[in-house]
């Protein structure tokens, strides 16, 4: 969480193939419950304050509002003035901000996949896309994605 994720190239959307997803996911839930927020000067901090109250506000109010979409909270979404927690989010519905806009705050949304070519087409249901990565042992998955990815 760089930044507090207030880049415009941080990690937003991390699809998992069914397989892997219940292992990432809850080593994604242990890291994420061991982050510490804080002051930025401080050896122990590993989440930042973000830029402002209001930008804090923006992020848990997408938060909030996919969750009552039916978004599965899985850990954090709670805002302390500047600071906002560490987020994971399971299943956003697709017309939620966190789905289709870009979610400048420390946000993570997964989603599990059994078809692949289907997980690429979800990835490109967004308004952004400026930087994807794909994790693959099969080199032709690779060149599908480089391919087909917007």
């Amino acid at each position: 969480f760089y930044q507090s994720s207030q880049l415009c190239i941080h990690m937003q959307h991390l699809y998992m193939r069914g397989g892997l997803y219940k292992e990432v996911k809850a080593a994604f839930i242990a890291a994420f419950k061991k982050l510490k927020g804080g002051d930025p000067r401080q050896d122990d901090t590993s989440i930042r304050p973000m830029i402002s109250k209001s930008s804090a506000a923006i992020v848990e109010k997408s938060v909030n509002e996919a969750v009552k979409a039916g978004a599965k909270l899985l850990v954090g979404s709670k805002q302390r003035g500047a600071f906002m927690e560490p987020t994971i989010l399971e299943d956003a519905p697709f017309d939620t901000d966190v789905r289709k806009e870009e979610i400048l705050g420390p946000v993570i949304l997964l989603y599990s996949y059994n078809d692949f070519k289907e997980a690429v087409k979800e990835a490109n249901n967004t308004h952004y896309g400026l930087q994807a990565s794909a994790f693959t042992h099969d080199l032709n998955k690779a060149f599908y994605v480089f391919e087909h990815i917007e």
